[in-house]
C-alpha cells in the first residue's frame, strides 16, 4: 500500500473530534492492522498529517498512568511481573513486546504499563514511532 492511500485512510478513519488533529493509538494500531502495514507506517502519516497520538493504550502518555505513589499498595501478579521480565531487552521493555506480554498472560495492555511502572521498567520503542 501506498504513503499517500495510508495518509487517505488514516484522515478518514482518525475518529478525532473534528479539526483538533488528534488519532488515539488503539485506533491507529487498528487501522494499521486493517491495512495490513507496519503501526509506524501510520504513525507517519498521522505526523505528515500533522495529527497527533494520543491515549496510550499502555498509559505512556494521554491517559491516566499510574504513578509510583499509585502504585505503592498495589501487587504486581507473579505471572505478570515474569513475563514482563522475561521480555526486557537491556532493561526495557519495548512496546510490541509490551502487547504480547498482555496477550499471553491475559491482562490489558493499561495493566501491563501499570505493571511496568510498579516495576520500574522503561517501556520504549513505540509501534507507532511516539516515542524512541
Amino acid at each position: 500500500m501506498d504513503v499517500e492511500e495510508i495518509e487517505r485512510v488514516v484522515a478518514e478513519e482518525s475518529g478525532g473530534v473534528a479539526g483538533e488533529g488528534l488519532l488515539a493509538c488503539a485506533r491507529a494500531r487498528g487501522i494499521a492492522k486493517r491495512l495490513g502495514v507496519a503501526p509506524k507506517e501510520v504513525g507517519d502519516a498521522a505526523d505528515r498529517l500533522g495529527m497527533r497520538i494520543v491515549d496510550c493504550q499502555l498509559g505512556c502518555f494521554g491517559s491516566k498512568k499510574a504513578t509510583h505513589e499509585d502504585m505503592d499498595s498495589v501487587q504486581v501478579p507473579e505471572a505478570l511481573a515474569e513475563a514482563i521480565t522475561a521480555a526486557l531487552v537491556d532493561g526495557q521493555l519495548y512496546c510490541t513486546a509490551a502487547f504480547e506480554v498482555a496477550r499471553k498472560v491475559k491482562a490489558t495492555p493499561k495493566q501491563v504499563g501499570d505493571a511496568t511502572t510498579k516495576l520500574q521498567v522503561r517501556i520504549s520503542k513505540c509501534q507507532l514511532g511516539c516515542f524512541p
